[in-house]
């Protein structure tokens, strides 16, 4: 508790300032403020008020507990130290979970977690549907709600509380799922040929994109010590994360091996030539500032080609590996996928599982054979008199 003097305008104002923190949980505190009070005598009556105010609300929260955002911040802090006692999360994945709920459950930060309820979640969610955002990022919303909540129940921090409150909440499922877009064989070609004829910064870029399959971070992290002339290989280790300004490990967290092709031997050979410090590919200031996906769409776009973004240059790595008969599992060991499923969409995508299926059905005899086996005038009278007879 405090009372200060304060000078503003020629003129003495006092602020009052009370603090206290709960005996029983330590982690609650509450805290209130006035300003701009004209005198001592006034002030000291505020003091009082506030502490009867403060008193009342510690009181309250310490029956129902911490506040949503408190909860928040204070998983962000376990996993930062480590002591969750489960599966360590990237920096990235913490920093994105906990980025987006104060983002989407901001209505919710000040209320104590026993007070919110499964509608108050289901109306964040229908918020975020109704201002265009995808049931993929609905998902994560709702399953970062939820990571929070068991985590907090486990510990003792939320108390009175069983359950997350978007347990039993339904998004139903994907529909409409559109195939990513992809470059043609064509298009990948006329794409590397214009851009290397007008000598444009971003060729390099596109083209180790195209022939490594690595995402953009891993790309702009990549350096001369991770490139394996003798054995035509690259170590993927690392990525450069844009919005952290910071180099961390890959999103799957571990390193992995790429094989570099003559096409990508080439093209290094080249730019070792003209490197002037320790990274592969040139600084390109739009390409820090995260509007490699822009770039690339106005460029496709202008050389009349399907307009992509940057990520789905991996895709077209993949696809076409793919296509050329290279194993999923090569490919998947390569681009460094975990989920199984993003590498079914790929394989989906190529069409590679059921290419050739439907060859052993012979439904449709060639028509010499046909001419050979009926005579299709007589098939044509026989019919007229069948539908006369009817």
């Amino acid at each position: 508790m405090a009372i200060r003097a304060k000078e503003l305008d020629g003129k003495t104002y006092y602020e009052v300032s009370v603090n206290i923190r709960s005996k029983l949980v330590p982690e609650l505190r509450v805290q209130k403020m006035r300003n701009r009070i004209r005198t001592m005598r006034e002030a000291q009556a505020i003091e009082r008020e506030l502490l009867i105010e403060c008193s009342a609300e510690l009181a309250r929260r310490e029956g129902s507990g911490i506040t949503w955002g408190e909860a928040i911040e204070k998983w962000e802090l376990a996993h930062k130290k480590g002591i969750l006692g489960s599966r360590k999360l990237q920096a990235t994945t913490i920093w994105d979970n906990v980025a987006a709920l104060r983002k989407f459950t901001e209505k919710l930060l000040d209320k104590t977690c026993q007070e919110i309820s499964p509608a108050d979640i289901r109306n964040a969610l229908l918020t975020m549907q109704n201002e265009g955002y995808s049931k993929g990022r609905l998902r994560t919303v709702k399953s970062a709600v939820n990571v929070v909540f068991k985590w907090g129940i486990e510990e003792g921090i939320i108390r009175g509380v069983h359950h997350s409150p978007s347990v039993g909440i339904e998004l139903g499922r994907m529909v409409n799922e559109k195939p990513p877009q992809i470059l043609s064989l064509v298009e990948i070609q006329k794409l590397l040929d214009i851009a290397r004829g007008m000598d444009h910064e971003w060729y390099p870029v596109w083209a180790m994109a195209l022939c490594t399959g690595m995402r953009s971070g891993e790309l702009m992290a990549l350096e001369w010590n991770d490139v394996d002339m003798e054995n035509n290989l690259l170590t993927v280790s690392k990525s450069y994360n844009g919005r952290m300004k910071l180099v961390k490990s890959t999103k799957a967290g571990y390193w992995r091996k790429v094989p570099i092709n003559s096409e990508c031997e080439a093209l290094l050979v080249k730019l070792r030539a003209t490197a002037t410090d320790q990274h592969v590919l040139p600084r390109i200031n739009q390409w820090r500032r995260g509007e490699a996906a822009r770039i690339l769409r106005e460029f496709c776009e202008g050389i009349g080609i399907t307009s992509v973004n940057f990520h789905a240059l991996r895709a077209c790595f993949a696809t076409h590996l793919l296509n050329a008969g290279i194993t999923s599992p090569v490919v998947k060991k390569i681009c460094g996928w975990t989920d199984e499923k993003v590498m079914t969409r790929y394989i989906r995508l190529a069409g590679v599982d059921v290419s050739g299926a439907t060859e052993k059905l012979n439904f449709i005899r060639p028509e010499s054979e046909v001419k050979q086996l009926v005579n299709l005038n007589d098939f044509r009278v026989t019919r007229s008199k069948t539908l006369r007879d009817e």
